[in-house]
């Protein structure tokens, strides 16, 4: 049997933390499937966290979205999930796994489309979320992810500002002969943006940074009807589109989202401890 396994790579302690948060929603969902850790973090090679299997060192790392696509070329599994350290399972995919016995790749498409124009690109061809990445072992991925590296690389010193990596991905994916899955957003659904979930559809991957993951993802899949899903207060002035939370909890997240890192972890620690005092 062919082995499988969910890949994440966090470099810096601050998205060591994230990452495991993710890892404790896979393991809750997908008990069975190991995890490993790519990171800088040396202290964790021969003492993995709870709920990661492995952990392997990298590096010369830049601390940017850069750092995640080498790694990606030396998994050890032959069918593996990469997630985002900001990512959050809803429901078990073991279906994406399944996927990859047809597909080379699959991936999601960026809901706002584009980060840059590349003009010599067809317009309908757009970026593909980065986040959420299921590909097989195989010379032709590991050329693909070569490609995407090499181009990020080309594109940032032809421009500074070209620091993210959906656009030279989507560069490398059209010259590609891999043969990819467009996944549907439920599998990778964006809360920094807005985002549309299908008729009778359960958002299995929630990605986005939030204050209570469980909360969206609960009050999301609450109804199996199409809904829409705005991320700022102003979506109180749309009345004909249904939202998951009102907008007292949108305003609060609002400010929460735009407070400092460690001033964030403070408040979260807090709201933790009180709900491990109120379910006792």
């Amino acid at each position: 049997m062919q082995s499988k396994g969910i890949v994440y790579v966090a470099t810096g302690m601050r998205f060591v933390e994230e990452a495991l948060l993710s890892v404790r929603s896979v393991k809750r969902y997908m008990p069975d499937v190991p995890v490993t850790l790519f990171t800088d973090i040396s202290k964790l090679e021969d003492s993995p966290p709870q709920g990661v299997d492995t952990v392997i060192l990298i590096h010369d790392v830049v601390n940017s979205c850069r750092d995640k696509i080498k790694p990606l070329v030396q998994t050890p599994y032959d069918k593996t999930l990469f997630l985002d350290t900001d990512t959050y399972l809803c429901a078990p995919v073991y279906d994406i796994f399944d996927m990859l016995d047809r597909f080379d790749i699959a991936l999601a498409q960026a809901p706002d489309r584009y980060q840059y124009d590349l003009p010599q690109l067809p317009d309908c061809f757009t970026e593909l979320n980065s986040g959420v990445i299921a590909y097989r072992k195989s010379e032709q991925v590991n050329e693909l992810l070569r490609q995407w590296e090499e181009t990020f690389n080309q594109m940032l010193l032809n421009n500074a500002d070209s620091y993210r990596d959906q656009h030279s991905l989507r560069y490398a994916l059209f010259h590609s002969s891999v043969h990819f899955f467009v996944l549907p957003p439920e599998y990778n659904f964006r809360t920094i943006c807005p985002n549309f979930a299908g008729k009778h559809c359960s958002v299995k991957i929630l990605h986005g940074r939030h204050a209570n993951l469980e909360k969206v993802a609960l009050r999301l899949n609450r109804s199996k009807g199409a809904r829409v899903f705005l991320t700022t207060p102003y979506r109180q002035f749309t009345k004909d589109i249904g939202t998951y939370e009102s907008f007292l909890e949108a305003s609060a997240n609002f400010i929460f989202q735009n407070l400092p890192s460690n001033l964030q972890g403070w408040l979260s620690a807090i709201r933790k401890r009180f709900l491990i005092h109120k379910q006792s």
